[in-house]
C-alpha cells in the first residue's frame, strides 16, 4: 500500500472510530465528523486512478439503499407496534453513515459492509440484552441502541481485508 493511500486509510479509520465513540456516548452521528470522513473518502477516490470513482460511487449509493430501506422499515415498524412517537428505530445519521462507508469501500465491499453491520448490529443487541438481564436489571422495550459503532466496525474490517483492495483497485 503506497505511503499516502496508508495515510488517508489511517485518517479514515480514526474519523471512523470518533463517530462510533460519539454515537456510543451521545447516540448521534456527528456531522462535522460525517463530512471529514466523506470528503476523504471522496479526495481518496479521485486521486486514485479511474475505475476507483465508479466503484465508489456505486458503493455509495448500494449501502445508502440499503441503509435508508432500514430506516424506512424501522419507521413502519414503530409504527405498527405503536412504539411511543419519539423512538427511532434506525437513525437518519446511521443511514448516511452508511452511505459514506459505501463510498469508502467501494462495490462490492459496500455488500459486505451492510451485511457485516447487521450481523454486528444483532450481535451487540444481543450482549445488551444479555447484561441487562444478568444485572437484574431486564430489557427495556423501546430502548435506543446507537447502530453506528457497527456500521463503523463493518467498514473497517472491509477496509482492512481483500474485498476493499479488489474492489477499488488498489494493488
Amino acid at each position: 500500500m503506497p505511503g499516502a493511500l496508508l495515510g488517508i486509510t489511517v485518517l479514515q479509520v480514526a474519523l471512523l472510530a470518533c463517530i462510533a465513540i460519539i454515537d456510543l456516548k451521545r447516540r448521534t452521528i456527528h456531522s462535522g465528523v460525517l463530512l471529514a470522513l466523506a470528503g476523504l473518502s471522496l479526495f481518496s477516490a479521485l486521486a486514485n486512478n479511474h475505475p476507483v470513482l465508479p466503484s465508489a460511487l456505486v458503493g455509495a449509493l448500494f449501502a445508502g439503499g440499503a441503509f435508508g430501506l432500514a430506516y424506512q422499515g424501522g419507521r413502519l415498524f414503530g409504527r405498527q407496534i405503536d412504539a411511543p412517537p419519539e423512538t427511532i428505530v434506525f437513525g437518519k445519521g446511521d443511514v448516511w453513515l452508511g452511505t459514506v462507508c459505501g463510498l469508502a469501500v467501494g462495490f462490492p465491499g459496500a455488500l459486505a459492509v451492510v451485511l457485516l453491520a447487521m450481523l454486528f448490529g444483532g450481535l451487540s443487541a444481543g450482549v445488551y440484552v444479555a447484561v441487562f438481564s444478568w444485572t437484574g436489571r431486564g430489557y427495556q422495550p423501546f430502548t435506543a441502541l446507537p447502530y453506528g459503532q457497527n456500521i463503523a466496525l463493518a467498514t473497517l474490517a472491509v477496509m482492512i481485508s481483500p474485498i476493499h483492495f479488489f474492489a477499488i483497485g488498489h494493488s
